[in-house]
């Protein structure tokens, strides 16, 4: 062991002080949180002050508006605790749904809007096409219904209009004699959209708008959204961290329905000119609607909008939408002093061609005509048409500051949803998992931790004390680098850090393990520092690669909370190789250049074993298949997978209690007294106790039942409460994840497979990575059995579970296949099948300890953690207990046999490889 160089040491520190800068952010924010300070009265809507400094603007601004001046003056303490909230957050970790609480907002889709548009799409449909006919088409929609009466000027075209028509039997029907001979008569004819191709139309129109928010959410930065839908017409959207639901609407799920509709020639005279308000609504002409329009004016000298309101009679045919759109920006023009900000539009080809026909049909009319600019069914702009445009831009002159313009630019941009929502619901909701789970899962964990280094200490002495230093910066590294990527930490996210504490465990472990076994062999300490790190160094690396290559794929092909943990997987062992193969050897290095010795503790476990693992595969193979029958059996007979609301759907209903000593594990103690499974309550963040409730649809001899779920609803909450609770609110919703979820999920885990076997055939032998596949595959069947066995519901919380097995079972099966390697090109005379006894006997201890470690982490959450994370804890501890198995019994002992099968193949095959000359290596310390 040579000494450490300065730039080591410099480094460290370097990325120490870096990763400490880049947390305490974090820190101050959500020790922040704790202090809020709670406001003497509501905060009024759309309340603001002028963001400017000039006194005289305030004091005008204070005479003006003397109520919200004073709530300003009452609320000082609120509003300095609030900026500095939004100034923390800007650099502190975000936190997920499941551990924070966010805006949850439900859309439901304007149907009158959305039929009335097909009706007026068809009709311009027809009218194209007959005039392309020489057919004059009039046409005009029925109100309220989904239909509309058509008459041609010249009964002499009835035939070819009839004829164009039947074309479209499977989107029209004509209810009469014959389209023909009506038409032929002189009479106007009805046309209705058949039913079937309007729910075809919704369908696609929701599916399209939930892709939509999708792209529009996610392209604003925004990590761990989730956007489900619920039912037929309705789309659920939460996004964590975002405590205002009017914030999120505005800002992030705006529906922007973008439409051009013309302003009907005789609005002028039907609206009053003082008042901006229609005269009366019993004069509207026909094929019109009055529509509310706000017209905005930007005054530079204060920067700040002012908004007049008044009615505008339009047509009601919309004659573009946002659809047509291609590009959106922000435009500025100094020569208008009072729009000089603007949002620039930019249309395909379709949509130059429909406005290029919008414009010149009225660019030569007189009077002039205007043309309405819409946004979510409010008149921003109404530009009078003085020329025919071509070219496919425009521009709307709302009234905007540059931030507001460029907002609505990138909402335009992200895609005008293809159909009207409203919103039907929206609330401010706590942690999903619940707050007291949340706060009994951290005690856990902080005690799991205590125990771990507790242990840490006693078993390595003075090594151990050094290996938690490097696990705290290891934390340390995945929060900093979760903070530069503004990636939101979930439960899963939590889950990949457990997973990568438990491999920078077993790293430091694998280290001073391979370091006893020097000084057993009668080296001198520093000759075993070093070759110990040297010869650890591999397994880390091939241990720690083959992990985060199936983190990547993780991260590359799934969403949610899957995404969650490969992101801090991969942070995660990225940190580990760091840490493991420079920090801890740095620190040990220092500590035994200063005091000239490093304690590594004197307590051993399983020394020098001698278990045949081999030969216990006549035991260990029949029990394997024997549980996996078993378990498949009773899990078939009891009903098969049992999914959880993330994946079944369920009801959700809103609760009041008068009582506000009410608690949310109460509530769902009771849930599942009274059979409602998977039962999730979720705080809503409001005056009173008001809790969301969601849980799966209860069966009956049909299925799952609404009214029985209901009634057990009812009577779970009555037996428990009495009449102290009102329900606000109750509907059915679907799965919160998608249908290709479950199948992306199989894809997943196939090509991480793919993978993992394409790096061990490649540092090793292909049926090595045959070997580690099959355990995989028999580790995460034996959970999800078991799991099924204990109750364990399948949810997002409980997939993730099942990528930190996934994890977990690759690195401890390659940690004992890379001692095995070792030993077939230094250990000579012995039989392969002693080589993996033997590897196996030497990873022994290690192997223990790492698993027992992360044993007492699960075991405290299990325990002491909340009900809403005892299916996660389940399904770490089953995993742990199955993966610590196969690598022992299942996965060795294949590669064994194949060697058996192969005629000692496998072994001659490692050995011809390049043998590594330990002896001879350079330790990794070595100074440069």
């Amino acid at each position: 062991m040579r000494p450490i160089s300065k730039i080591r040491v410099a480094l460290i520190a370097c990325v120490a002080v870096v990763s400490v800068y880049l947390v305490v952010p974090t820190a101050r924010y959500y020790l922040h949180l704790q202090t809020r300070v709670e406001l003497t009265a509501p905060r009024p809507e759309g309340v603001d002050r002028p963001d400017t400094d000039d006194q005289a603007t305030l004091e005008n601004w204070r005479e003006e508006n003397p109520k919200l001046s004073k709530w300003f003056d009452d609320n000082q303490d609120q509003i300095a605790w609030e900026e500095t909230a939004d100034r923390l957050r800007d650099r502190a970790v975000p936190l997920g749904l499941d551990l924070l609480g966010g805006a949850d907002v439900t859309l439901m889709l304007d149907r009158q809007k959305a039929e009335i548009d097909e009706v007026e799409g068809i009709i311009e449909i027809l009218r194209r096409e007959l005039n392309d006919l020489g057919v004059a088409l009039n046409a005009e929609p029925i109100k309220g219904q989904a239909a509309f009466n058509i008459g041609i000027a010249n009964p002499a075209n009835s035939k070819v209009t009839a004829d164009l028509i039947k074309v479209f039997e499977e989107t029209v029907q004509f209810d009469g004699p014959t389209l023909e001979s009506t038409l032929k008569a002189g009479r106007k004819a009805r046309i209705d959209i058949t039913p079937s191709y309007i729910d075809r139309q919704f369908r696609d129109m929701i599916d399209g708008a939930k892709k939509g928010i999708e792209e529009r959410v996610n392209g604003l930065g925004v990590v761990q959204a989730r956007i489900s839908l619920q039912g037929t017409d309705r789309i659920r959207v939460q996004v964590p961290g975002v405590k205002d639901p009017d914030r999120l609407i505005d800002n992030m799920i705006k529906p922007a329905y973008l439409e051009f509709r013309m302003v009907h020639q005789r609005s002028d005279s039907l609206v009053d000119p003082v008042t901006g308000r229609l005269f009366s609504t019993a004069n509207l002409p026909v094929g019109s609607e009055r529509v509310d329009g706000k017209l905005g004016s930007f005054d530079p000298d204060t920067q700040t909008v002012t908004y007049s309101e008044r009615d505008f009679i339009l047509v009601t045919r919309t004659q573009l939408t946002g659809e047509d759109l291609r590009e959106a920006g922000v435009q500025y023009d100094p020569t208008d002093f009072r729009n000089q900000i603007k949002v620039s539009l930019e249309f395909n080809p379709e949509g130059t061609r429909k406005f290029s026909e919008m414009t010149s049909k009225y660019a030569d009319s007189e009077p002039k005509r205007q043309m309405a600019i819409l946004l979510d069914g409010v008149v921003r702009s109404a530009p009078t048409i003085q020329v025919a445009i071509t070219d496919g831009r425009a521009v709307i002159e709302g009234g905007f500051t540059n931030e507001e313009a460029t907002e609505l630019s990138q909402i335009l941009k992200a895609g005008s949803l293809p159909a009207p929502l409203k919103i039907e619901q929206k609330n401010s909701i706590g942690a999903t998992l619940g707050a007291e789970s949340i706060l009994s899962g951290v005690e856990a964990l902080i005690l799991g931790a205590l125990i771990v280094t507790f242990f840490m200490i006693l078993y390595y002495g003075t090594a151990g004390i050094i290996s938690i230093f490097a696990l705290i910066l290891n934390v340390l590294i995945i929060l900093a680098i979760m903070s530069l990527a503004r990636a939101t930490l979930t439960l899963s996210g939590i889950g990949g850090i457990l997973l990568t504490i438990g491999m920078a465990v077993d790293a430091n472990v694998l280290i001073y393990e391979r370091i006893r076994e020097e000084l057993d062999a009668g080296r001198p300490l520093r000759q075993a520092i070093g070759l110990g790190f040297n010869r650890a160094f591999t397994v880390i690396l091939d241990s720690n690669l083959t992990t985060l290559m199936a983190a990547l794929i993780l991260l590359q092909f799934t969403e949610g909370s899957v995404k969650g943990f490969a992101l801090t997987m991969s942070f995660g062992l990225i940190a580990n190789l760091f840490t493991g193969l420079t920090v801890t050897y740095t620190l040990c290095a220092l500590w035994f250049g200063k005091f000239g010795q490093l304690s590594l503790g004197k307590l051993t476990v399983f020394r020098n074993p001698a278990i045949n693992f081999i030969g216990l595969r006549k035991f260990s193979w029949p029990l394997s298949i024997g549980v996996l029958v078993i378990t498949a059996v009773m899990g078939v007979t009891g009903g098969g997978l049992q999914y959880g609301v993330d994946f079944a759907g369920g009801v959700r209903a809103e609760v009041r209690f008068d009582n506000d000593e009410v608690k949310e594990e109460a509530i769902r103690a009771t849930m599942l007294e009274h059979g409602l499974e998977d039962p999730r309550v979720i705080p809503i963040i409001s005056e009173g106790n008001r809790y969301q409730v969601e849980t799966k649809l209860v069966e009956d001899e049909t299925g799952p039942s609404l009214p029985k779920t209901e009634q057990k609803f009812d009577e779970a909450l009555s037996s428990k409460f009495g009449d102290s609770f009102k329900i606000a609110g109750r509907a059915e919703f679907g799965a919160l994840t998608s249908g290709e979820f479950r199948e992306l999920a199989l894809w997943v885990v196939l090509l991480a497979s793919i993978a993992i076997l394409i790096y061990l055939s490649f540092r090793f032998e292909p049926f090595f990575g045959v070997a580690a596949i099959i355990a995989l595959v028999h580790d995460l069947t034996i959970v999800v059995l078991l799991a099924t066995l204990w109750k364990v519901q399948i949810t997002l919380e409980v997939v993730a579970a099942l990528m930190v097995l996934l994890g977990f079972s690759v690195n401890d099966t390659i940690v004992i296949f890379d001692r095995v390697r070792e030993n077939t090109r230094t250990v000579f005379g012995s039989t392969f099948r002693q080589l993996c006894n033997l590897s196996m006997n030497q990873s022994l201890s290690r192997t223990v300890i790492t698993s027992g470690t992360l044993l007492v982490s699960v075991l405290a959450l299990l325990v002491i953690g909340g009900e809403g994370l005892k299916p996660f804890a389940k399904v770490i501890l089953l995993g742990t207990i199955v993966g610590t198995y196969s690598s022992c019994f299942v996965a060795t002992p294949l590669v064994d046999k194949w060697n058996d099968y192969t005629n000692n193949r496998t072994q001659h095959a490692l050995a011809a490889r390049k043998k590594k000359k330990v002896e001879a290596a350079k330790p990794i310390g070595r100074s440069r």
